[in-house]
């Protein structure tokens, strides 16, 4: 078989299309893409990589692609990470991961929310702003500490150390800057839950089984409050410990991941997921904060990899697990692939 992998390079970022620091920030590594194109060698399969740009379609054709590996996020737009499943769907190529339609849903912070709650999975209060005056009654609908988020990016983008605040003024600089950095994006103002950032990974189709549950602990800050903000993610070797399982009684752990599997299903995720909650000081209340069907498979500090490596599943594991159920989940469907044609 010979398999395409389709994403964004760090590298690849020409001048124009950088508006900060952060525009890469969700893109991968060469380093990745070779880690990955290395394990679907090992196992007999060609591996072709393909990028993610606007001549993915002449790649796909001109090197007879089967079958991609989509780690792909898109350049622009609130819809930016289903781009590439578009074009893979309208040309008939299966793929790996999540599809369209569920792409689209989770990148925007906001759906997610209203969808999730409508399931009954707890997300923390929160409203919508366009403007900084939409903040003008937010004393009668939030409590503080409140946090400031862009409703469409992923990988901490536009979430910094002080984007906890406090008070209105704090809050009406941020909303005002986050609408100047990432324009014409709403901003996210949601309750901060003071507590514990939990993640569970989830992987498989038809019956999803849990990869892991794991802490992300502060090292400074050991059993206390920790916020994974940019410049945390960007220093975590320093400042962030990894626990799994987390120090939480087995009712929290039950109910952790009924709740991912929950919203792994209620949004329709396919082959690999992480969910994303907090879990406050008070009264150990749970809440989910994001659904990431697109997890970064970084080698050295994914933290679904992270989370694997913990459970002793290996990066070549992890790969072939995620191919596995992808292949799988079209077969059922009796797709079958150029090299199976008798």
């Amino acid at each position: 078989m010979r398999i395409g992998i389709t994403y964004n390079l760090k590298d690849e970022i020409s001048p124009g299309r950088i508006m900060n620091n952060e525009s890469s920030e969700e893109f991968d590594s060469p380093a990745t893409i070779k880690a990955i194109g290395d394990v679907f060698e090992k196992h007999g399969y060609t591996a072709i990589g393909l990028g993610g740009d606007l001549d993915v379609i002449e790649k796909i054709k001109r090197e007879n692609v089967e079958f991609v590996f989509n780690l792909a996020e898109g350049l622009h737009g609130r819809n930016r990470e289903s781009h590439i499943p578009s074009i893979l769907e309208m040309m008939n190529i299966p793929y790996s991961g999540s599809d369209v339609l569920t792409l689209g849903l989770t990148l925007d912070k906001i759906i997610t929310k209203k969808i999730s709650a409508q399931a009954g999975i707890p997300v923390p209060r929160y409203i919508v702003a366009h403007t900084v005056s939409d903040t003008r009654d937010v004393e009668k609908k939030l409590e503080y500490p409140l946090i400031t988020k862009p409703a469409w990016e992923g990988s901490s983008k536009g979430i910094y150390d002080n984007s906890k605040v406090y008070n209105k003024a704090d809050l009406e600089e941020n909303v005002k800057f986050l609408i100047n950095a990432f324009p014409g994006q709403p901003v996210l103002v949601e309750e901060y839950i003071e507590g514990r950032e939990v993640t569970v990974g989830v992987i498989g189709n038809t019956h999803p089984e849990i990869l892991g549950v794991m802490e992300i602990a502060s090292k400074v800050n050991p059993g206390g409050d920790v916020f994974y903000s940019l410049e945390t993610k960007r220093d975590w070797k320093t400042l962030i410990d990894y626990k799994m399982p987390p120090e939480l009684n087995r009712l929290l752990l039950n109910h952790l991941t009924y709740r991912a599997l929950s919203a792994y299903k209620e949004f329709n995720c396919r082959d690999i997921a992480r969910i994303d909650f907090r879990v406050s000081e008070k009264k150990n209340r749970l809440f989910m904060l994001e659904v990431n069907p697109l997890p970064g498979l970084s080698p050295e500090y994914g933290d679904l990899v992270i989370m694997a490596k913990m459970r002793g599943i290996s990066y070549e594991d992890l790969i072939m697990s995620i191919f596995k159920h992808a292949l799988k989940r079209y077969r059922a469907n009796k797709v079958i692939f150029n090299h199976e044609k008798v």
